[in-house]
């Protein structure tokens, strides 16, 4: 349900972006044909865009409005399993994060947590019955003006069928039938006649069907309802000009439309002859024609539709393992390219190591005189210091961050004294991969910009002389177990690929293995005497726990080959 739900909210701002697009660029252009092509390729484009999925090497600001949007709409319930024992001491920090949220009780916050879904099949339930409702209108008018049409006697006009109703009646035209009330087909047939014919000949009915079709799905979407409107009007455009093209006088024509600009509207699916604004239909019928030059502004789309696939794209989550192995295996590793989680990990890494000339301990805590805590619940939400911050919020992690570290750092470059605090960052095993990411990628700019802020006010320093004086300290532990189901089961499917590299051989690859599959695989038989490397590369938005047990697997098995 949430994917539809997000299917929806995606094309929504796609059809939102065309209707403001054709209002300020296209709306007052004489060119009808290339207006409506327009509109037809460009709804069936909204349609169709939110499908396809590229991948982009990480986030930025402009995804992470639509990540958000995606992670509320998608997320899936997540049925805490609280217990005794040793489980009680995996909850703390997790549980603390929680409270915080809610201000309450674990008990309180599970019972919220328990209704995230719930609530998303009602917004998903409302959103059926209201395009439902709306399909029961089209169908009842559809059934109105159909009754109508066998009501009365039917002739053959040329390659159409010509029905005269005896009611009061706005004359209209559907599929291969034109409706003319008795009074305009004993007075006006001939205009009126012509411009139902003209919308018959161009098949506006084919293109009234297709916009009905996008009005039933985003019934709720304004935009929707008004690029219905414009294409109407277009059709009106497009049938004067053709009557006008046929010898008709201009302003006799124009005449007629006043006259009959009085009536009601009352079948939603056919083509009226006054269906569109009189002033509007007027005045292109006076206006100047438009330069064919003007078909250039359709490349504006170009650059609008690439800048919305980027913003509805999500970045590949690439997980690369480079294990040394023992003497007794006589296998060496080569290095695989890293991904940006690793890239940020080894970053963190190397810092504390150089700041340690070269020494770095096995904890880095001993290394600091205290330590601020930033925790990842596996909802993706944050805690740094205590200090609750939503999911995907890294502004506020940012800011907090940069905040904390002045404040020390200014301490330290004012008393030219090592004092200065680390960070222990810890995940939950359910987190998102992506949204660790992105976390990591916040805070090393956030040390960055606010050490380049400290290096001006001393008037500048090299890199290696931050490193001794404002170093950055950043240490990990290990993934926090919250829930059994985060626990992968050895004998399931996992969202991965495994590919072997080994050097001057050819590679191969292992698409969704279980972690049994894995710990059974003969590397040695794969890789020469001069060394394997594994790459692995996983799904969006995958779990931590996922991505350390498959590397802890990886990792233990090429150690003992």
């Amino acid at each position: 349900m949430g994917t539809i739900l997000f299917y929806i909210f995606e094309s929504t701002l796609c059809l939102t972006i065309l209707y403001f697009l054709f209002r300020l660029f296209f709306r007052k252009d004489t060119l009808f044909r290339t207006n409506r092509f327009l509109l037809l390729a460009g709804t069936m484009a909204c349609t169709l865009l939110p499908l396809l999925q590229i991948d982009v090497p990480q986030y930025t600001t402009l995804q992470l409005p639509i990540t958000t949007v995606r992670h509320l709409l998608t997320e899936k319930e997540i049925d805490v399993q609280r217990e005794g024992g040793t489980g009680e001491k995996h909850l703390s920090e997790e549980a603390s994060l929680l409270m915080a949220e809610k201000g309450e009780g674990i008990e309180g916050d599970r019972t919220n947590v328990i209704h995230t879904i719930p609530v998303i099949w009602l917004l998903g339930s409302c959103y059926f019955i209201g395009a439902l409702i709306v399909l029961a209108f089209l169908l009842l008018s559809t059934i109105r003006m159909r009754r109508l049409i066998r009501s009365y006697p039917a002739c053959n006009y040329g390659k159409y069928k010509l029905v005269i109703c005896p009611e009061k009646i706005v004359s209209f035209s559907w599929g291969h039938t034109i409706v003319l009330s008795q009074e305009d087909y004993e007075r006006n047939p001939g205009e009126i006649l012509l411009h139902e014919q003209m919308h018959l000949q161009h098949r506006h009915t084919l293109d009234l069907l297709w916009m009905e079709c996008i009005v039933i799905f985003h019934w709720f979407n304004p935009a929707a309802w008004l690029l219905m409107r414009e294409l109407r009007e277009v059709h009106e455009y497009e049938a004067d000009n053709g009557v006008i093209n046929n010898g008709i006088d201009a302003t006799e024509y124009q005449l007629l439309l006043v006259k009959k600009s009085v009536g009601a509207r009352l079948y939603s699916m056919a083509c009226g002859f006054n269906h569109s604004k009189l002033k509007n239909r007027i005045t292109m019928m006076l206006k100047r024609r438009t330069n064919n030059w003007a078909r250039l502004k359709l490349l504006l789309f170009v650059p609008v539709a690439a800048g919305t696939l980027y913003a509805f794209a999500r970045p590949e989550v690439k997980k690369t393992v480079e294990q040394a192995i023992n003497a007794s295996a006589s296998v060496k590793q080569n290095s695989v390219q890293e991904s940006e989680l690793q890239q940020l990990e080894a970053f963190f890494t190397r810092k504390a190591n150089d700041a340690m000339g070269g020494k770095m301990e096995s904890q880095t805590e001993k290394s600091t005189d205290r330590f601020y805590s930033f925790f990842v619940n596996m909802r993706n939400k944050m805690m740094l210091n205590q200090e609750l911050i939503k999911e995907y919020d890294v502004e506020t992690l940012s800011a907090r961050l940069k905040d904390l570290l002045r404040k020390e750092y200014r301490k330290v470059a004012n008393t030219d004294k090592r004092q200065v605090p680390g960070l222990f960052v810890r995940y939950d095993r359910g987190s998102s991969s992506t949204a660790i990411t992105s976390y990591l990628r916040t805070i090393k700019e956030a040390y960055l910009q606010v050490r380049g802020e400290i290096s001006g006010e001393l008037g500048g320093v090299s890199e290696a002389r931050l490193d001794s004086l404002l170093p950055i300290f950043v240490s990990f532990g290990e993934p926090k177990i919250y829930s059994s189901k985060y626990k992968t089961a050895s004998d399931i499917f996992l969202p991965i690929e495994v590919s072997l590299y080994p050097k001057g051989g050819t590679s191969s690859v292992i698409k969704n293995p279980s972690l049994q599959e894995l710990e059974l695989k003969d590397y040695r038989t794969v890789a020469n005497s001069d060394g394997l490397s594994v790459g692995l590369k996983f799904d969006k938005d995958v779990t931590m726990g996922i991505v350390e047990d498959v590397k802890e697997v990886i990792r233990t098995t090429l150690s003992h080959k």
